[in-house]
C-alpha cells in the first residue's frame, strides 16, 4: 500500500497544523493522530505523526474500527 503522507516528513508541528488542524492533539505530545478516512463499514482509516525535536520524524497509517488503542501505536 502506497503512503501518500511522505511529504511531511521534516515539517514542524506548526506546519501539520497549518495543513490537517489542530483536533484533538496536544501540542507537547510526540505523537498526534488524524482520522483521514472512513468506509462505509465505519473502518477508520488514521494517520499516525510522530515527531522528534518538534519535527515530524515517521508516519504510518493503521485502520481500525471503534476506538484507536494508543498503547498500540
Amino acid at each position: 500500500m502506497k503512503n501518500h503522507h511522505h511529504h511531511l516528513i521534516g515539517k514542524s508541528k506548526k506546519d501539520i497544523i497549518d495543513s490537517y488542524g489542530h483536533e484533538f492533539n496536544y501540542y507537547p505530545a510526540s505523537i498526534w493522530t488524524y482520522e483521514i478516512g472512513r468506509n462505509w463499514m465505519g473502518k477508520r482509516k488514521i494517520l499516525i505523526i510522530v515527531f522528534e525535536n518538534e519535527i515530524v520524524k515517521t508516519i504510518r497509517i493503521k485502520y481500525c474500527y471503534g476506538k484507536l488503542n494508543s498503547n498500540k501505536l
